[in-house]
């Protein structure tokens, strides 16, 4: 019996020694991840620029036109309802605080 009890104590650690160094030379390491993707050779500045340049272009005209409705002052002389033509009752939201400029009427003697 003391046989066979050394004998399958001696088998045990063999099989553990040999498949456990089998399991961990066949385990290989995860490859590395891809890298990210990321802009092309042009890069993304110029759209950048571009789309800056025109949202500053359009804040600029929304505060000129607020600045225009409520001091009465066209530098630019863009005109339009309540500047260079009387206000419709439709027309417009926020009508200008200054008069139009009513236009000579000419009248004929006679």
């Amino acid at each position: 019996m003391k046989r066979l009890l050394g004998a399958a104590i001696g088998a045990t650690l063999m099989l553990t020694t040999v498949v456990s160094n089998q399991a961990s030379a066949i385990i290989l390491p995860p490859p590395p991840p891809p890298p990210a993707p990321g802009p092309g050779p042009g890069g993304g500045g110029a759209g950048v620029g571009a789309v800056g340049g025109f949202l500053g272009f359009v804040g600029f005209l929304a505060i000129y036109d607020l600045i225009r409705r409520g001091s009465c002052v066209d530098f630019l002389g863009l005109g339009g309802p309540g500047f260079t033509e009387p206000i419709t009752p439709g027309q417009n939201v926020l009508p200008p605080q200054c008069k139009p400029v009513k236009k000579p009427v000419v009248r004929a003697k006679g």
